[in-house]
Parts: structure tokens; C-alpha cells; sequence
């Protein structure tokens, strides 16, 4: 088990990427322009790169223009600049119950500040109650937000159903695509979603640094950042056309780049096939991980997506991870995974879990290691030799 090391791990980030993405990145770097600046040829090359990889966006996730394609640092940046962008005091916000702190921490910031929010409880397997989610839409709706999946339990959401209730009382559905974006199929016409956030590092396969808002209306969403855009540039305040009235400063061409292969890559491959090898490899996962005596299971027991979360009997996760990584050359993550609230709502606060999450380039003998892993440690526990 020691002579290579297998990253089980792409929830966080997808590693490896293809090496389209790689050659992407270092031949941007190579044109060295900045987009959508100046008039000479490198600055249009780099440009047209950029301008190529929002229509692509657009196209994959059906929103309403690639104007309304705006690029961003990450799936977080997506969501801060969306929700410090539109919501004001005495608006009323609903979230899932299993939110990562990209939306939560944003939010309880606004919360200070006169905004209220309410949070759904959760149901079944790790699901929503979409009862009492139809409740809190009855007592008022501005916007609600939800993560199409959950980081921890894998959970994914019934989003087109819980959107045509918000849409009745009038709010807006902003949906946190960071487990789902590439990995499984989104429209965000077909779904009834507003406004999406992606990140370009996860299930699109591109460099860190990426992320995108597609807007799939036209929201008077205020900018977080202002400044140069390269257009109007007589103008002293930001401009209210998109994509520059969200667009600020130099962008991250290379970052960019290589976004665009990784979406070549997974649209050539298909967002369905990637789909079912993920969530294949998670079922396969939890049933080897269920024939072990003492591993509590905490997720779906037929996966949609690639995570799987469990806990080993009178095992600290970290150490446990530690021990992974260490002992088995294994990577997977431990602790509360950004998602406090996830676990408070499955009751494993403070002390978290442990998470697998299998991307495209996992095979079938990765996740046989990692079972053979944990028997292993179950076996040294149950024996009292660790």
C-alpha cells in the first residue's frame, strides 16, 4: 500500500486535471496579455480565450446570455458578491440544512445587519423537509439558498421541486453548484434556478483561482469590487452593463485558460458518464465500508455524487486521516469539512467525519485500497494495537 499515494480527495479540489488543462494554463501564460485591455494582437488572443470560455458556460449550464457569465476567484467569491450584492435589511432568506460556510458566514454577516434567515429542516436520508421548507416560503421569501449537493453527506437536492415553491411566493433560487458543476447535469432554465455559483477547481477540472456567477436573469446585483474593466473607461462610477459591472480588475487569464480545457475535456467525456463513474465508485465504497464491523456510514446509501462520510468506532478522525495518509499513502479529508452546520444537523459536531470523495481519473482499485485501509485500522482498534 506504501509505493504510490491515492488521492481520494477531489471534493476539496480535483487532482489529478487533465494534461490538456496543464498545456492550457502555461500557453496562456506564454501570450502574457491582459484580455480585454488593449488593441494589440496578444491582448485579443488572450481575449478571445476568455470570451470563449464564458460562451462555453453559458452553453453547458443554459443561463441567459454569456454577458451574464461572470468570472470569479471561486464558488465562495460567486456567492459573496450574489448575496452582498442584492440582499437588504428586512429581506428574508432560507437556506438547506446542510450549507457550507461560503453561504452561512456571508450570511450571518448580513444577518447583523437587519437581514433575517431561516433554515429548512432536514428529512430522510439526509434530504430536506420540504414541508416545512414550503412553511418558511409561507411566512415571506426574498431569496433562497441552497447547495445542489452537500460536501458531507453527498446528499443532492430535489432543487427543480423546492424552486417552484420559492418561485410561487415571488423569492429568487440561488443554487451552490460546488459539488455538482461538471459532475452532474445542470440547467439552470429546466431547474428554475436565478443564480448559480460554480467553481472552476472541483467537478469543471480547471486551476484553482476559478469560479463563475451565471445570472440567469437580470438582477441589479451590486458590485463588490470596482475599478478598470476596459470598457467606459471616461466613466468615473462602474459600469451597469454585465459583465463588466461585476468584473473588476485584471482577470485571471491563466486560470481562465485552463478552465476552458477542463470544460472541453469534461463535455467531451459527458457530464453523465462522469456522473456514474463518481457516484459508482461511491456505492461501491459504501458497500465494502457496510461488511465493516464498527465504521458508522453517514451518507446516502446509493450515492449520487462521489462523497461518502464515515466515522470509525473510537477513532479521532484526524488521527485516523493522519494514519491514511501516513501509514497507507491514502488522502482523504477529516474534520468538519467548512460544513459546521451539515454536522450539526447529522450530529457529528464538533468532532466531524471522515470523507472519501472519488473524482473522474479514481478507479475501482483506489477505492479497494482504501476499504482495505480502514478494515485494516478497524482490525488494530478492535485488537488494541494502535
Amino acid at each position: 500500500m506504501r509505493n504510490s499515494f491515492v488521492y481520494i480527495d477531489n471534493a476539496c479540489t480535483t487532482c489529478p486535471k487533465p494534461e490538456t488543462v496543464y498545456a492550457a494554463v502555461v500557453d496562456a501564460m506564454k501570450i502574457g496579455a491582459s484580455p480585454g485591455r488593449s488593441s494589440h494582437r496578444l491582448s485579443k488572443q488572450a481575449d478571445q480565450i476568455v470570451e470563449s470560455a464564458r460562451v462555453e458556460l453559458c452553453r453547458m449550464f443554459n443561463t441567459l446570455s454569456p454577458e451574464h457569465v461572470i468570472f470569479t476567484l471561486n464558488c465562495t467569491d460567486s456567492l459573496n458578491i450574489v448575496l452582498k450584492g442584492i440582499l437588504k435589511p428586512g429581506n428574508r432568506v432560507i437556506i438547506g440544512p446542510y450549507e457550507h460556510n461560503s453561504v452561512l458566514r456571508p450570511l450571518r454577516r448580513l444577518q447583523r445587519s437587519g437581514v433575517n434567515l431561516a433554515i429548512a429542516r432536514g428529512a430522510g436520508e439526509f434530504g430536506i423537509d420540504c414541508r416545512h421548507f414550503e412553511y418558511l416560503c409561507s411566512q415571506g421569501v426574498d431569496a433562497v439558498v441552497l447547495s445542489h449537493a452537500s460536501n458531507v453527506t453527498g446528499a443532492v437536492l430535489p432543487v427543480r421541486d423546492l424552486a417552484e415553491m420559492t418561485h410561487r411566493r415571488g423569492g429568487l433560487v440561488i443554487v451552490d453548484a460546488a459539488q455538482t458543476a461538471g459532475t452532474l447535469p445542470i440547467d439552470m432554465k429546466e431547474m428554475g434556478i436565478d443564480v448559480l455559483a460554480i467553481p472552476g477547481h472541483k467537478g469543471l477540472l480547471g486551476p484553482m483561482g476559478t469560479g463563475a456567477l451565471l445570472l440567469g436573469k437580470d438582477i441589479p446585483v451590486l458590485p463588490l469590487r470596482e475599478g478598470g474593466t476596459g470598457f467606459k473607461s471616461e466613466g468615473e462610477d462602474q459600469p451597469e452593463e454585465m459583465p463588466w459591472r461585476l468584473e473588476s480588475g485584471t482577470p485571471n487569464f491563466p486560470g481562465i485558460a485552463g478552465l476552458l480545457a477542463g470544460i472541453h475535456f469534461v463535455q467531451a467525456e459527458g457530464v453523465d458518464r462522469i456522473a456514474r463513474h463518481e457516484a459508482g465508485l461511491a456505492r461501491a465504497l459504501v458497500a465494502g465500508l457496510g461488511e465493516i464491523d464498527g465504521v458508522c456510514l453517514l451518507g446516502c446509501r446509493e450515492p449520487q455524487t462521489g462523497v461518502v462520510s464515515f466515522l470509525l468506532d473510537a477513532c479521532d478522525v484526524g488521527e485516523t486521516a493522519k494514519a491514511m495518509d501516513q501509514v497507507y499513502g491514502i488522502g482523504i479529508r477529516a474534520g468538519l469539512h467548512c460544513s459546521p452546520l451539515a454536522h450539526r444537523s447529522i450530529g457529528t459536531f464538533p468532532g466531524g467525519a471522515l470523507r472519501a470523495s472519488f473524482g473522474y481519473f479514481n478507479t475501482c482499485s483506489h477505492m479497494e485500497r482504501l476499504i482495505a485501509a480502514v478494515r485494516d485500522l478497524a482490525s488494530k482498534e478492535k485488537l488494541g494495537l494502535r
